[in-house]
This record gives C-alpha cells, sequence and structure tokens, in this order.
C-alpha cells in the first residue's frame, strides 16, 4: 500500500488520521507543523500528504510550495485538511500547490474515496513522467552526434523543457565546404525535438555524399512533408560557406533574418525567401538562395524566433532590430553569447520564457 504523511498540529486529528489510514493497509508518517514535513520528506518519499493550514513554525501554505519545490519532477498530491470556509482561503490551498481539500472533521467514506482517486492518478502522472524522461533521454543521445563541426561557431540554446525543438547542425564536404543548418520545429519540447534526430540522419548522410545543399534541403522537405504529421513543419536557415572561394550562400525559410556584422556594423539582412520545410510536397526545384562574399573578421548571426519574439510585461516583442543592436555591441565588446540571455529576462522583467532559444555566431576567416 502507499505511504501517506499526515502534517496536522492538532494530536486528536493526528490519531484519527493514523488508526484510519493503518486500518486500510497504509504506511503512516505523522508531522505537527510543515517543517516537521519537510524534515521527513528529505530522508524517504511518500506517496500522498495530508496537509493543515493554520500550523506554528510553518503552515500548511508556504510547506506545500517547498514540497512541491523539493521534486518538481515527481508528483505526490497533497490535500488541505482544513476547518477554513471561506473561497478566498480555499482557492489559496490550490494556488499554493495542493490539489484538493477536504473540511475537518473528514467523514471516513469520502476520506477513503479521495484517496484512491489520488493515488491512481498520482501513479498514471509519475509512470508517464519516468516514461518522457526515457523518451527524452533517447533523444539527447541521438542528438549528440560526433559528427558536428564546430570549426568558427559559437552556439548558444537553451530550452523551456529537457529536450528542444530547435536544431542545430554543421559538417563539411569532402571538399571542404561546410554546410550549416539552423532549424526551429513547430512548438517546442518533446513533440518538436523527437524530428530532429530524423533530420540530422538525412543532413549528414548526404553531406558525407557531396550532395549540392539545395538537394539536401529538397530532400528534408520531402521527409517531413511525408513522413511527419500535417501539423509539423521546419523553419530553417542554411548556409553553404565556401572559406576558400570567400563567401557564402544563404538559403532562409521562414526563420527570422540574419545578419552580418562588419567592423561592429550590422550590413547586411539575410531575409526569408520561402516558406517552411514540409508545407508543400515539393520546393519546385527553385534555388532561392543568395550568394554574399565575405571578408576577414566578419561575424554572422542567425537566431531562432524565441529571442524576437520574446514579449515584456506589457506585451512589446523584443524585435529585430534591437536584437541586431544587441549583436553589435556583443561583438565590440566581445561578450558571450549567453548575455542574451540576461538582456532577454531584464526585457521579461522576470517573467518565464516562452519559446526555445537559439543563437549562431558564424566567425568568417578566410582559409
Amino acid at each position: 500500500m502507499a505511504t501517506i504523511l499526515v502534517t496536522d498540529d492538532d494530536p486528536v486529528t493526528r490519531i484519527f488520521m493514523e488508526e484510519l489510514l493503518r486500518q486500510e493497509g497504509h504506511h503512516v508518517l505523522l508531522a505537527a507543523d510543515g517543517q516537521e514535513a519537510l524534515v521527513l520528506l528529505e530522508e524517504q518519499d511518500c506517496d500522498l500528504i495530508f496537509m493543515d493550514i493554520q500550523m506554528p513554525v510553518l503552515d500548511g501554505y508556504l510547506a506545500t510550495r517547498r514540497i512541491k519545490a523539493m521534486r518538481p519532477q515527481w508528483f505526490v498530491p497533497v490535500i488541505f485538511l482544513t476547518s477554513v470556509q471561506t473561497d478566498r482561503e480555499l482557492a489559496h490551498c490550490l494556488e499554493c500547490g495542493g490539489d484538493d481539500f477536504i473540511n475537518k472533521p473528514p467523514s471516513p467514506i469520502i476520506l477513503k474515496a479521495r484517496i484512491q482517486v489520488w493515488l491512481q492518478r498520482a501513479k498514471l502522472a509519475n509512470r508517464l513522467a519516468m516514461d518522457r524522461q526515457d523518451v527524452e533521454n533517447v533523444i539527447l543521445k541521438m542528438r549528440q552526434d560526433t559528427q558536428f563541426d564546430p570549426r568558427g561557431l559559437r552556439v548558444m540554446m537553451t530550452s523551456l523543457e529537457k529536450t528542444n525543438g530547435d536544431i542545430v547542425l554543421s559538417t563539411c564536404r569532402s571538399d571542404g565546404v561546410q554546410y550549416l543548418m539552423v532549424g526551429d520545429f513547430t512548438g517546442h519540447g518533446l513533440a518538436a525535438a523527437v524530428c530532429g534526430p530524423l533530420v540530422a540522419d538525412i543532413f549528414y548522410r548526404l553531406t558525407r555524399q557531396d550532395f549540392p545543399l539545395q538537394a539536401i534541403i529538397d530532400q528534408l522537405n520531402d521527409v517531413i512533408y511525408h513522413r511527419l504529421p500535417a501539423n509539423m513543419f521546419m523553419a530553417a536557415t542554411f548556409l553553404e560557406l565556401d572559406r576558400p572561394g570567400g563567401g557564402m550562400r544563404v538559403w532562409n525559410a521562414a526563420l527570422p533574418s540574419g545578419v552580418l556584422i562588419r567592423a561592429g556594423m550590422a550590413v547586411q539582412r539575410f531575409p526569408s525567401t520561402r516558406s517552411p520545410l514540409g508545407i508543400t510536397p515539393h520546393l519546385g526545384g527553385n534555388d532561392t538562395s543568395e550568394w554574399y562574399p565575405l571578408s576577414w573578421g566578419d561575424r554572422i548571426f542567425l537566431f531562432s524566433d524565441g529571442s524576437v519574439e520574446t514579449r515584456s510585461a506589457t506585451g512589446e516583442f523584443f524585435g529585430d532590430e534591437r536584437l541586431v543592436r544587441f549583436l553589435e555591441t556583443l561583438v565590440t565588446s566581445g561578450a558571450e553569447l549567453d548575455s542574451l540571455l540576461v538582456e532577454l529576462d531584464a526585457f521579461r522583467a522576470g517573467r518565464d520564457p516562452i519559446d526555445d532559444i537559439t543563437l549562431i555566431e558564424v566567425q568568417w576567416v578566410q582559409q
């Protein structure tokens, strides 16, 4: 049976709950206040918690917040035992992380029914969490590709969840020309991240065979369109970095405009010229790329939309122009790429991000 923690400063309630729960075959832990409950949970796990509200040392509201923060990936239901009757205080039970509440004195029949329901919910939720963790670990392992060529690159990626819907691929043809792809699948998290290994396999395999980059893009579009659900597509920017040739070719399919910074100033944008990959079955054989000559010391920046679509507390977008100004300062100051995260956090005024954020810098050194 389950291990259940009863937290209440009333000894009569603790005795009543202990006797009832043990009759049902449960293992019972007892705490007289929220602080005692936290100490117990640091030493052993439990499956369900009953929590009083008004207690000395640490009340039920604050104790519940701390308990939920202890193991955010593991669901342990917290049911408040309360004599409080006001709607505002009952709502606060849920706002602080509680999952349910029962009025004192509790009815044994209602109590047993609630225990059964919440233990079953917790079992299912935690099983799904474990399965999700296994899938995420598989995806992360698959994305750790030894074929990635970091030459000339600085990469900064953050994700809302353990896995990331953004993807960065880089490798070279046999003649030394480097292919770089920055992709952003629909949404974020597990559903988006699971598409990454499929794209990476095609990108690296065809590059090893010296396919033209346009042919690789066509193949990626075909696979995304035919093998993934209709709502899954990928915005992406591709670079063909020809250092011996002194320049690069750019394809932008629905990502924000990349930017070339020379001597600390933005001198060229690389706007989108087509829709995301996977929207249509065929790209029509049209090469929408542009060739750009480059000079030693140039910096090319590519980014997904997570940064430019960051919103302030008033709903204003961070936007392309503000990001370009930031990148100009970054180049002249020599700051790290992750200083962008500090800038975005200040712009959000402490609010949580809503999308994955990726920023790539290509440092041009002609060979």
